[in-house]
């Protein structure tokens, strides 16, 4: 998809308010400005993908994205009781989140490695 220019934005954004217009029209009108918007760089790799790479400090900032290999780091922390009938990341901040799932990600790890541990070698 091309990149739209700020005032073909405008534009757009002007077109999914408009009423005049039909639904269907307003909807093409949102899809274009959510695709630009969900997708910000033209080129996008997700091996080098980051979102800072804009910023004028980014040489400092840079990360780098790697495989991870093993278990997560949680800092001996867990994450936050869920409350029954609440949906999973409603309320809970991301670092929450991320306990959540490096907490259970880690204990499926020992699974595995306590099942290969059990198996004959070969």
């Amino acid at each position: 998809m091309e990149r739209l220019t700020q005032s073909q934005l405008d534009n757009k954004n002007e077109k999914i308010s408009d009423t005049s217009l039909s639904i269907a029209e307003r909807k093409i009108a949102y899809k274009e400005v959510m695709d630009q918007t969900l997708n910000p760089n033209e080129l996008f790799n997700p091996q080098t993908f980051d979102p800072m790479s804009e910023d004028p400090d980014y040489e400092v900032k840079k990360r780098l994205r790697v495989k991870h290999i093993g278990k997560l780091e949680t800092m001996g922390m867990n994450p936050k009781k869920q409350l029954e009938g609440q949906m999973v990341g409603m309320f809970e901040s991301k670092q929450d989140l991320y306990l959540l799932f490096a907490n259970k990600i880690n204990d499926l790890i020992d699974r595995v490695d306590e099942l290969e541990r059990k198996l004959p070698n070969k």
